[in-house]
């Protein structure tokens, strides 16, 4: 079948609903974090974890899934990811960055990001 044009070859959603939740997406298929509400459980997967990501209204992110770096909900100011280059975005969450943040007066980049999921409150 011929492309009928309604959809770019390099379409990107601008926003994905998950099990029935909002979750908006910039052009890059990325997440603001600053336009997530806060206490929005979010759901990363990097290669080799799985993190909990969950914003509060102070700015800050609770994080946790990393067995050395935060096995437990740590409050986090500076979380982000970023770019095979290295250029870090703050705020920012988008699949094949890395995942970053500040632990121990360093910053730790993780394995890539695979997917980015809402999760429900039990």
């Amino acid at each position: 079948m011929a492309n009928s044009g309604i959809f770019g070859r390099n379409a990107v959603p601008n926003s994905a609903i998950i099990s029935g939740f909002h979750l908006p997406l910039d052009a890059d298929g990325g997440i603001d974090l600053l336009q997530i509400k806060p206490g929005t459980i979010l759901e990363v997967q990097t290669k080799n974890n799985t993190y909990t990501v969950i914003p509060q209204a102070s700015g800050e992110m609770l994080l946790w899934g990393h067995p050395e770096y935060c096995p437990e909900p740590t409050l986090i100011t500076g979380l982000g990811s970023a770019y095979v280059t290295g250029l870090f975005r703050e705020g920012y969450l988008g699949t094949g960055m890395r995942l970053s943040f500040p632990s121990g007066g360093r910053r730790v980049s993780t394995s890539r990001i695979v997917d980015i999921k809402l999760k429900q409150k039990n």
